[in-house]
């Protein structure tokens, strides 16, 4: 009695394969038949026999294990969104706008009121206009340094 047996999966179901037409001397069997395999049997029946058996590949895959990437590689990050960015901009942009605002809300020194005797007016006009130039001093250090950060931050 003649059994139809049918190999599936490893893409093995040639002519030149097929045992009902070809006798080997070795029966062939799944894997390879190499030495330390086992021998298929398949009892009688009126249905043909499906042998399913895993793909193997005719070279075998060798994965690096993990480790340290090479040099000089440099893995994409995406950029993370920062405060400024909620602004629309950069991080030296937005401290300039905080320094000029701080610049700004700076109070002016008082301005001295007369008290009728020349001498006294004049000493206190001088010390007022002297006042007037140091807060036009800090005034501009604190926009030049915000300037300054932008640069150094773009």
């Amino acid at each position: 009695m003649d059994y139809d047996i049918i190999y599936v999966g490893d893409g093995r179901n040639a002519p030149a394969n097929d045992h009902r037409t070809t006798r080997p001397s070795a029966p062939w069997r799944p894997g390879g038949g190499s030495a330390g395999s086992r021998a298929v049997v398949i009892p009688p029946s009126s249905r043909p026999t499906v042998i399913q058996t895993a793909y193997q590949p005719a070279y075998q895959q060798t994965y690096q294990p993990m480790g340290y990437a090479p040099v000089g590689y440099q893995p994409f990050t995406p950029p993370m969104a920062t405060f400024a960015s909620r602004f629309g901009m950069t991080s030296g942009e937005l401290i300039d706008t905080g320094i000029q605002l701080l610049a700004a809300i700076l109070p002016l020194p008082g301005a001295p009121t007369a008290q009728g005797e020349a001498i006294t007016d004049v000493e206190n006009l001088v010390t007022y206009q002297g006042a007037l130039a140091q807060h036009a001093k800090r005034d501009e250090q604190l926009r030049t340094v915000g300037n300054l950060l932008v640069r150094i931050l773009k």
